[in-house]
């Protein structure tokens, strides 16, 4: 792995773990020093981050992280919408009935969890269902997703609890069916509500 994407990659993970908030200015010298690396390989990084949608750059005032605000997240949503709707119609095509069994049994464990571990099974059950439509593409973009659902959820994952969609077992039936038309109603029907929730989570966090 070159230090360029090792930079970028530590970076990132400082952003999404909050060491850097939302609208934080990221001046190059001080990261440069920071991390130990040359001022270029730090653009390279900046570059690299900026395309995958965690910092800005303006002319004149350089890199910040990205703010979050509802419109950044609404776009999330409809991109993870049409993901997520194309990953199940595939699976339901593709998936082993093992498979199925497997998701089945996360969703039921989904089902009884606390709000920390029921976010790492949702996610955990999401990225079953992309790989289970055999479509690499499906599964790196929502890993994608998620990342970027981890970043924003320093301003709407303290408003979260209570309101978590916890039931998947709504997304196995037509899976076990194999019922693509039956699947994708229901996967958009299951994205729609989080998004609903997400913006109010997002607009409750604003409003505190």
């Amino acid at each position: 792995m070159s230090q360029s994407v090792m930079l970028f990659e530590k970076l990132r993970d400082d952003i999404i773990a909050g060491k850097f908030p939302p609208g934080t200015r990221l001046p190059q010298q001080q990261i440069a020093k920071t991390y130990e690396v040359s001022k270029v390989l730090t653009v390279a990084a900046f570059a690299r981050l900026e395309a995958f949608g965690l910092v800005e750059s303006a002319i004149g005032e350089g890199v910040r992280v990205r703010p979050i605000n509802r419109e950044m997240l609404e776009e999330e949503y409809t991109f993870r919408e049409a993901i997520e709707v194309q990953a199940i119609r595939e699976a339901c095509h593709h998936a082993s009935d093992r498979e199925i069994a497997e998701l089945r049994g996360l969703a039921e464990q989904n089902e009884a969890a606390e709000e920390q571990e029921a976010i790492r099974l949702d996610e955990e059950i999401h990225l079953k269902i992309a790989k289970m439509s055999r479509c690499q593409r499906l599964v790196s973009e929502l890993k994608q997703l998620h990342l970027f659902e981890r970043f924003a959820s320093q301003v709407t994952l303290a408003t979260r609890e209570g309101i978590w969609p916890a039931d998947h077992l709504h997304l196995v039936e037509p899976l076990g069916n194999r019922d693509p038309i039956a699947a994708e109603e229901q996967m958009r029907c299951h994205v729609q509500l989080g998004r609903r929730h997400g913006i109010q989570a997002f607009l409750e966090g604003r409003s505190n």
